[in-house]
């Protein structure tokens, strides 16, 4: 077998004077085995019969025998192409060539499967590709990859880049100039013209970019309240939405269940004559934090039932130290819910303190209302806790409120001199931990963090003296100052506030329109890292309020100083909420079932009274409700009178026809007004009270004329009573029972002429 791998040379049949000079045993047992039919046949084409040709000598042979690692073609060649004047006596075949030479020569005995290889060809290719041999030249016609077009590409991708670059350099400049521009600009919105006025379009997002627009492109009004929108709330989920106003009412909207007609499913006015200062959702969206403008706090539920399921105690406003009460003694301006824990809120107030509230606290008083935990007081600058409504020179009181989004371990609180007051998270509260004395010149109206991944270190101020600041929780002091300021943001209402997006990285305000002034009110969003102007929003003469940005919906919601809420969205990146019922047409009701919008019982399933009133009503199931009512309704119509007694029918005559006519339809239409001959009842039966006390009717008064006691209501008591009602009679001992005993009567002490002892 070591003898057949030799790699010789006979892959072409050789003549037979070459076989008989090469007759060697080891050729001819080759041989024999390359025609015996156990290694397949001979799978060749038949050689051609050719004219013997003049034996050669081995030397010769040798001499001109072709090198071992020839390619299939070269070796062909070889042997064919010796002589053109000669015909081929063999046709060869590439693959025969190949494997005669050695390379697949069989192992083992028996009948082989062929193998599939790889052509030659291609694995060359593959070759070339991996290890950068240079490509043959290519064929005539072809495209070639040559040097002149490499360099004309080269200089086409240069000039490109180029060009790109000074795209990018005019941007930058026109960018800065424009923003010198804004800079030099007086102070105040420029008036915008009449055929400017309107916002250009916003550009269609890149392919794959459409979840990173602002949800800005679209807006929708619903018409809420008649004035200011102070107060806005979303549960986690951002299907349901809280509203407040200066009106004092409060209205809860179900986005699943709106229509075109963008109604509130429940009005409610939790205290008569007091505005709304501050609404917001629990954490589980079952419980809506509501702060008037009284002392009290209020949690309702999220369906909106008139009577609150608790209430905060108020506290003794004739106690000096804040710490010794047990709730706010002045008005409230401020409250939000814990951002992690269902059972907190925290709570701002006019008596110049911030209060942490615990709804598994044990309630106080008769009304068992619920205390307070934690007092965390502001500091004016003598460092003492003074209210703002104390009528004292330098008192203050904290006018928005805030805690950390990430962790919930910073609370801030913006104070009505224009300071801010850090508290961080201890067991005990009692002074702020950082102060920002010179923080603004005004009072502030809203405080927000920004989040940025599990930290939340830069703070965000908005105040009267028409800024918006930015300052890093970690370096807070008056000294180093603010990070970034934003000037020229007219802000003339204390409940204009700002929100942080989802992701931390825009920061949105609003400004106010004022009578006389130049512009007018917008919305406007920067960016948080870099702080540039992302997008400036036109609200004509509507002052933004109150500002929201759901996660859950990507949603800009926007109260303005007109009671209307503006929710701002896009197709691309906004869901639910406003997409609910956009192009939804309110179902048509039939006439059974129409009835006024929040007319019907609300019933709170936590108290006893309600739950008997609930199942009392049918389940709740208004079709009887209604009909209890009408019932109720329909007594109290007066009835028409019946027609005088013994008047006679009047001819026929056309007048007196046309007069019954008359009668009788207004009888039909109940117009009791147009008949000549009814009178007031009272006076009617007065007319007939002497004729019934002259008559006195014999039948039945002269029967029981004799005989006065004729109902008697006496009992009969037993023997036992009798005796018993008469033991009960006089004097007794009140402790023991017994008339004659010697304990003392301590209820009766001092009567009955005794003397009380001495000793």
């Amino acid at each position: 077998l070591a003898q057949a791998r030799v790699p010789l040379a006979p892959s072409i049949p050789l003549l037979g004077a070459e076989v008989g000079a090469m007759g060697d045993s080891d050729e001819e047992e080759m041989k024999a085995m390359r025609g015996s039919t156990r290694y397949g046949g001979n799978t060749r084409k038949p050689a051609t019969k050719a004219e013997p040709k003049p034996a050669k000598d081995d030397s010769d042979d040798d001499d001109n025998r072709p090198p071992r690692r020839m390619s299939a073609k070269a070796l062909a060649a070889s042997y064919g192409a010796k002589d053109d004047s000669e015909e081929e006596t063999v046709m060869a075949d590439d693959k025969d060539v190949d494997e005669m030479q050695g390379f697949f020569m069989p192992m083992s005995f028996g009948k082989q499967k062929e193998k599939k290889t790889m052509d030659i060809i291609s694995h060359n290719a593959n070759q070339r590709k991996g290890r950068g041999v240079a490509a043959a030249p290519a064929k005539p016609g072809s495209i070639q990859f040559g040097k002149r077009l490499m360099d004309a590409a080269s200089a086409t991708g240069a000039k490109s880049r180029a060009d790109k670059a000074e795209e990018k350099a005019q941007a930058e400049e026109k960018a800065q100039a424009a923003q010198a521009e804004e800079e030099a600009a007086p102070v105040g919105p420029l008036v915008a013209e009449e055929d400017t006025a309107m916002e250009e379009p916003d550009e269609l997002p890149e392919p794959g970019k459409e979840k990173e627009t602002l949800p800005v492109s679209h807006e929708v009004t619903i018409a809420a309240h008649e004035k200011a929108v102070t107060a806005l709330g979303f549960d986690p989920k951002a299907s349901r939405m809280c509203t407040g106003s200066m009106d004092g009412n409060i209205k809860l909207f179900d986005f699943h269940g709106m229509s075109e007609e963008k109604e509130a499913f429940r009005t409610l006015e939790p205290v008569e004559g007091h505005l709304v200062q501050a609404i917001s959702f629990g954490v589980t969206g079952g419980q809506v934090l509501v702060c008037c403008s009284d002392s009290m706090a209020r949690i309702y539920d999220r369906d909106g039932t008139t009577k609150p399921i608790q209430t905060t105690v108020k506290g003794d406003m004739y106690v000096r130290h804040m710490e010794h009460t047990k709730g706010h003694t002045q008005m409230l301006t401020s409250g939000i819910w814990h951002p992690f824990r269902q059972e907190h809120f925290l709570t701002a107030s006019l008596d110049g303190t911030l209060r942490l509230w615990d709804m598994t606290a044990d309630p106080v008083g008769m009304d068992q209302q619920l205390p307070s935990v934690h007092v965390l007081k502001t500091l004016d600058r003598r460092n003492v806790c003074v209210g703002g409504a104390s009528g004292k020179h330098g008192g203050l009181y904290p006018t928005c409120c805030n805690f950390s989004p990430t962790d919930a371990k910073k609370i801030v609180g913006g104070c009505s001199d224009g300071s801010v007051q850090l508290f961080f998270e201890k067991p005990r509260y009692l002074k702020p931990d950082r102060i920002l004395r010179a923080a603004h010149s005004a009072a502030l109206t809203g405080v927000a963090f920004v989040p940025e991944g599990g930290e939340s270190n830069l703070l965000v101020t908005r105040a009267l003296d028409n800024t918006m600041k930015v300052w890093d929780s970690r370096m807070l002091s008056d000294a180093k100052g603010p990070v970034k300021v934003f000037e020229d943001l007219p802000c003339g209402h204390e409940k204009t506030g700002l929100c942080i997006s989802p992701d931390g990285k825009y920061i949105v305000t609003g400004t106010s329109f004022a009578k006389g002034a130049l512009g007018s009110a917008t919305v406007r969003v920067y960016e948080a890292k870099t702080f540039k102007a992302v997008k400036t929003l036109d609200f004509g003469k509507k002052n933004a309020l109150q500002m929201a940005w759901p996660e859950e919906i990507n949603q800009l919601v926007v109260g303005t100083g007109t009671g209307e809420v503006v929710m701002l969205y896009s197709p691309f990146s906004s869901k639910k909420g406003a997409m609910h019922f956009v192009g939804k047409k309110a179902k048509a009701k039939p006439a059974n079932q129409i009835e006024e919008a929040g007319s019907g019982p609300i019933f709170n399933m936590t108290d006893t009274n309600d739950i008997k009133r609930f199942y009392a009503t049918g389940h709740g199931d208004m079709y009887k409700i209604r009909r209890g009512e009408a019932r109720a309704e329909g007594k109290k119509l007066i009835p028409t009178r019946p027609e005088n007694s013994g008047e006679k029918i009047p001819d026929q005559t056309f007048g007196d026809f046309a007069a019954l006519a008359l009668k009788v339809g207004a009888k039909q239409l109940h117009l009791n007004n147009t008949r000549e001959t009814d009178k007031d009842a009272q006076k009617a039966l007065l007319e007939y009270q002497d004729k019934a006390n002259a008559a006195q009717s014999k039948l039945v008064d002269g029967a029981y004329a004799n005989n006065p006691n004729i109902l008697d209501y006496s009992e009969d008591l037993s023997e036992g009573d009798s005796r018993m009602g008469l033991a009960m009679k006089g004097d007794f001992c009140r402790k023991c029972g017994m008339k004659n005993c010697r304990c003392v009567d301590y209820s009766r002490y001092g009567l009955n002429g005794k003397k009380p002892r001495l000793s």
